[in-house]
């Protein structure tokens, strides 16, 4: 298992580096935007720019984004960090497929290794790697707070950082588990993570579009996004535990759904 780790891990290595590079310097430049548009005052204004659907959406919590702690948590749930912190998992996620289209299954499987050991290989990457993003943009505010002198303005709690964090990661393992079921059912590395991909794009703007047009909310529990209400986040009164619950059991059987395909297909 660990020479399987470490070879998929040396794989993704250029992938994994640019991503921890760009948004844990995401983190670090909202909080130079953060604390000179609190030396402008300029929070104030900021609200009038919000677009009205959203504020009908959202109602006064979307005057949230309009706040210091608002635009510094912002950057742990921004459209752009929460897609590329899904593709990112997808990656290694949907690597059994490559190895079915590559014949290195053949390779890998002629020895004594069973099959759920792929699986569990590219499940378990998929979630360190997406644990290790987090931990950097975790370490991008703290480094943005030091280097601007922000720790005397409204810097989000350590606490409300790590529920975001933690609500964001069982968004990403969700979409993990469903990764590997399609890339346990496909022959070409590319169809996989393209379905995955997408998947995930669809889904977050099914969320989005529901917050300005009541019909789509009828499908809008079906995004993992849904589970992931980061204005009532800050605000305090979301229902987390419900929510991280909702996801990680998605997962399960997403992931577990997989392990059966991969382990009854023909290779």
């Amino acid at each position: 298992m660990i020479a399987l780790l470490a070879r998929s891990a040396y794989q993704i290595r250029f992938a994994l580096i640019a991503t921890v590079l760009v948004l844990g310097g995401l983190q670090v430049l909202i909080i130079a935007q953060a604390v000179e548009i609190q030396r402008a005052s300029s929070f104030s204004s900021m609200a009038n720019l919000l677009p009205g659907f959203l504020q009908r959406g959202l109602g006064s919590k979307a005057l949230i984004l309009a706040t210091f702690k608002g635009t510094v948590s912002f950057g742990y749930f921004h459209p752009i960090v929460c897609m590329t912190i899904a593709v990112m998992a997808m990656y290694p996620a949907t690597e059994i497929a490559h190895e079915v289209e590559a014949g290195l299954v053949d390779l890998e499987l002629a020895r004594a290794v069973p099959r759920h050991r792929l699986v569990t290989r590219s499940l378990l990457l998929a979630h360190l790697t997406a644990a290790l993003v987090l931990l950097v943009m975790a370490a991008g505010t703290v480094i943005g707070v030091r280097l601007f002198d922000a720790a005397q303005l409204d810097v989000p709690a350590a606490d409300l950082r790590a529920r975001l964090l933690f609500n964001q990661f069982a968004v990403t393992s969700c979409f993990t588990g469903f990764a590997l079921l399609v890339a346990s059912r496909s022959r070409r590395w590319s169809t996989a993570f393209t379905i995955a991909a997408l998947t995930a794009v669809v889904l977050y703007n099914v969320d989005f579009i529901a917050l300005g047009w009541r019909p789509m909310e009828v499908i809008a529990w079906l995004s993992p996004f849904h589970y992931f209400p980061a204005l009532s986040v800050i605000a305090g009164d979301a229902e987390t535990p419900r929510n991280v619950t909702i996801l990680f059991i998605a997962s399960a059987v997403l992931s577990a759904a997989a392990y059966w395909q991969f382990q009854r297909r023909d290779l």
